[in-house]
């Protein structure tokens, strides 16, 4: 796999005022800066991004300090080329726009996360129960629907010829649930008694949010969200977008690497961004705080109150999704990580896509010389 420095594609980033702190590019493009103005060594993270690089599978890395770009690389391979504006599939990651979607309506007073759902999509189409909150599709603890909506499809090698666009998806109705769900689950589970990860109920958000605004969720996010973010190459996968115009949560984004970066810089805003609020402050702390039934999961976010990942700071919050798709965010050090890319599951490419953010921080982690979340020490 080659690599490519992030600096020879300085040309398409704006230039900082040396160690100036801001919010982020607003609608415009990322600026850049040297490590060095923000505190940062600029050979240890040249060494981690390196390292980063051998885990196999990564697209690119972007590393944000003070809401400007310190640090970026690009590698080519069998599924991406080294260029800062290739679109990686953003798989579960994309939950966390998701919950960015939420947090917008939240904002425009749309909804609460404490609404009913049946309040703006009715049980008999989403197979939810009728109790079921708002809050309780963005913590995974709704008790599950058999109502579901098709996976991401995994990207194309460079050299497969890209098939014909299908018709859109819609819901299907499973007449059992998928291996490996509860027993009761979608049926008799009631909403809040337990955590489990399945964006199957999270993607009925996306109706709610149609609903409650009275536009698609495509139209919605579009206008509210990705347009003021600035977001330049990102767009849905055809079976993400129903025939009504609504949008999947758990997946089907593609997007790259920058504007992954945007989200998390979104969140370390608090939710502003140029000079407006776009995502409701309290919905973002929140979304950030340990939930009820899980201590590292939040609004389709995962957190690390625990030290599910060692090296990395006990603040640190992340979207995370199959095969490296990620975005981490450290307050404490007014940071931002994105990486994607695509670790073939079948061994090419990169091979076992298997905990690849714990790889990840054990190169970032000390050239960042934060302090790590060991909870397991004495």
């Amino acid at each position: 796999m080659r690599g490519v420095a992030g600096f020879a594609c300085a040309a398409l980033l704006a230039v900082a005022s040396p160690g100036q702190a801001s919010e982020g590019p607003g609608a415009g493009p990322w600026a850049s800066d040297s490590p060095e103005a923000h505190g940062l060594d600029g050979a240890k993270l040249a060494a981690a991004a390196e390292q980063i690089g051998r885990i196999g599978g990564r697209q690119g890395l972007v590393i944000v300090k003070d809401g400007v770009i310190v640090m970026e690389r690009y590698w080519s391979g069998p599924y991406h080329r080294a260029d800062p504006a290739h679109r990686n599939v953003s798989f579960s990651s994309g939950k966390s726009w998701g919950s960015a979607m939420v947090g917008v309506a939240v904002q425009q007073g749309l909804v609460s996360v404490d609404d009913p759902v049946a309040r703006h999509h009715p049980p008999a189409t989403s197979g939810l129960h009728p109790d079921t909150t708002i809050r309780h599709l963005l913590t995974m603890s709704s008790g599950g629907t058999l109502v579901a909506k098709p996976s991401s499809r995994r990207p194309l090698r460079l050299d497969e010829s890209r098939p014909a666009q299908t018709a859109v998806s819609d819901y299907v109705r499973l007449s059992e649930p998928e291996p490996g769900r509860p027993a009761g689950y979608g049926r008799t589970i009631p909403p809040g008694a337990m955590f489990h990860y399945d964006g199957v109920p999270a993607d009925h958000l996306s109706d709610v949010v149609a609903a409650a605004s009275g536009r698609s969720s495509l139209r919605f996010v579009t206008e509210g969200l990705l347009t003021p973010l600035g977001v330049e190459n990102m767009n849905y996968q055809a079976e993400g977008v129903d025939p009504r115009g609504n949008v999947r949560i758990g997946g089907s984004i593609e997007l790259s690497v920058r504007d992954m970066a945007r989200l998390g810089q979104l969140w370390l805003n608090g939710g502003r961004w140029g000079g407006r609020q776009l995502v409701d402050a309290d919905y973002v702390r929140e979304s950030v705080t340990p939930s009820a039934r899980n201590p590292d999961y939040g609004f389709l976010w995962w957190l690390n109150t625990t030290g599910r990942l060692p090296q990395a700071p006990c603040g640190m919050f992340n979207a995370s999704g199959a095969f490296g798709q990620y975005v981490f965010v450290v307050p404490e050090a007014k940071l931002v990580v994105a990486t994607m890319g695509f670790a073939d599951p079948q061994g090419g490419a990169g091979g076992p896509a298997a905990r690849l953010d714990a790889r990840i921080w054990e190169a970032l982690g000390p050239a960042l010389g934060l302090a790590p979340c060991r909870r397991d020490a004495p």
